[in-house]
C-alpha cells in the first residue's frame, strides 16, 4: 500500500517536472524503478526526479543508468552541470561518449568546468592529442581528469619529458596506454626505469619502450624486475633495442602460452636452433596469434619455397600481412623477374620490409612505360597475367 501511495504522489511530481519526456513512454518506467529502489537517505523526491530528470534529458542515459548514477549525485541546479556538458562537446565529446563517462565518473557534472576541467582538456589538446582520440580516451579512463593539474599533470609531463623529449612521443604514450597516466606517476614508472638503468639499458630503448609499450612501465616492481632478469639470462644484450623488445614479450605473455607459441613455430619446420636465433633476433615473433604464424610460415614455404631456417634469419618478416602486404607484392616482383626487370638475386624478404614509397617507386613506377597495368595488378583490382 506505501509503494502504491508513492507511486502515485512520485507520478503526479514527474508529470509536471519531466521535460521532453513523453509522459506514455519513460514515466511509467520511471515509477515501476522508484516501486522497486531504495533511493539514498538524503535524497528528496525532489532531488531524485531532477537528477534522474537531468541524466535522460540532457546527458543522454538511459533509465536504468540514470537510476544507477543517481545513487551517487544529486544535482540541485542546472548550471554548473550545463557548463560541464558544454565544456565536453566543445572539446569533441559526442553524447555516447558523455554517457560512458558518466557512468563512470558521475561526478564529473559536478565539477568546476573552468578551473578543474578545461586546463586538463587544454592540456591534452596543447601537445597534439587528436580531438576524437582525446574524447575516446577520456570517456573510457576518465578517472585522469580527476588527477589534480598542478600536483599531477605538470610533474609527470616534466618527467615524461625528460624520457621522450617530444609532444608527439607522448602523446603516443597517451594513446597507447591512458592508464600510464593514471598509475605510472610517481608510483611505478620512475623505479622501473631505474631498475632499466642499472643492467645498463640505453636512453634511446628506454624510450623505445616507454613509446612503444607504455603498459610494460606500469608493472609491478617485482614483476618487472623478473622479466629483466629472464631476457639477461636468456642473453638478450642489455645494450640493444632488442632487449626491452624481449621485456614486452615476457611481460605480457604468460609461460604456457610462449611455450605453445615455440610448439607452433617447430610444427612450421624450425629446429630448436631457428627458435633460438629467430627469438634473440626478433622476440615480439612471439607475439603474432598462432593463424598468422601458420598463414605466413605457409605462404614463405609453400609458395616463396624459402627454407624454414632462411625465414629464422629474418623472422621480422613474419609480422607482415600476407594478404595485404606480402602476396601483392610478390606478384609484382614475380612479374618483373620474369620479364628480365629485376635482378633474380634480390632478396624478396628485403623487398617485403621496403617501405611502401619505395616500393611503388622503384618496382611500380620505375616499370610504368613497360607494364602499365602493373599498379591495377599490385592494387588486385585486374588479374596477374598468366
Amino acid at each position: 500500500m506505501h509503494h502504491k501511495l508513492f507511486g502515485n504522489r512520485m507520478y503526479a511530481i514527474i508529470q509536471r517536472s519531466l521535460i521532453r519526456v513523453p509522459a506514455n513512454s519513460v514515466a511509467p518506467q520511471f515509477l515501476a524503478h522508484f516501486s522497486s529502489r531504495k533511493l539514498p537517505s538524503d535524497f528528496s523526491t525532489g532531488d531524485a526526479t531532477f537528477t534522474i530528470t537531468y541524466l535522460t534529458n540532457s546527458c543522454g542515459l538511459s533509465l536504468n543508468d540514470a537510476f544507477s548514477v543517481s545513487n551517487k549525485l544529486r544535482i540541485k541546479s542546472r548550471h554548473t552541470s550545463d557548463a560541464v556538458l558544454q565544456l565536453l562537446k566543445t572539446y569533441g565529446f559526442t553524447d555516447a561518449q558523455i554517457s560512458k563517462l558518466l557512468t563512470k565518473w558521475p561526478g564529473v557534472l559536478q565539477s568546476c568546468a573552468d578551473k578543474t576541467l578545461s586546463p586538463k582538456l587544454e592540456f591534452f589538446r596543447s601537445i597534439g592529442v587528436p580531438p576524437a582520440a582525446l574524447a575516446q580516451k577520456l570517456s573510457e579512463y576518465p578517472f585522469l581528469l580527476r588527477r589534480s593539474f598542478e600536483n599531477y599533470f605538470t610533474p609527470w609531463y616534466n618527467y615524461l619529458k625528460g624520457i621522450v623529449p617530444s609532444d608527439k612521443n607522448i602523446v603516443a604514450v597517451f594513446l597507447s596506454s591512458p592508464m600510464a597516466f593514471t598509475h605510472g606517476w610517481p608510483e611505478r614508472v620512475p623505479s622501473n626505469i631505474a631498475i632499466l638503468r642499472g643492467r645498463g639499458v640505453p636512453e634511446s630503448s628506454i624510450a623505445s619502450l616507454m613509446v612503444s609499450k607504455p603498459s610494460m612501465m606500469i608493472l609491478r616492481k617485482d614483476k618487472f624486475s623478473a622479466c629483466v632478469d629472464r631476457a639477461a639470462e636468456l642473453g638478450f644484450p642489455a645494450s640493444k633495442v632488442v632487449f626491452v623488445r624481449a621485456l614486452q614479450v615476457f611481460g605480457r605473455m604468460s609461460e604456457s602460452t610462449l611455450k605453445h607459441k615455440m610448439e607452433v613455430y617447430r610444427r612450421c619446420g624450425w629446429s630448436e636452433s631457428d627458435l633460438n636465433a629467430a627469438f634473440l633476433r626478433h622476440p615480439l615473433c612471439m607475439k603474432l596469434s598462432q593463424k598468422k604464424i601458420r598463414a605466413n610460415m605457409d605462404f614463405l614455404v609453400n609458395e616463396l619455397r624459402l627454407k624454414p631456417s632462411e625465414i629464422a634469419q629474418c623472422p621480422s618478416v613474419l609480422d607482415y600481412s600476407c594478404d595485404r602486404r606480402m602476396r601483392p607484392r610478390w606478384i609484382v616482383v614475380r612479374i618483373l623477374k620474369a620479364r628480365g626487370l629485376m635482378n633474380e638475386s634480390r632478396s624478396i624478404t628485403s623487398l617485403f620490409h621496403m617501405p611502401e614509397a619505395n616500393f611503388l617507386k622503384q618496382c611500380i613506377f620505375d616499370h610504368e612505360e613497360e607494364f602499365p597495368e602493373l599498379l591495377d595488378i599490385y592494387r588486385g583490382t585486374i588479374s596477374p597475367p598468366e
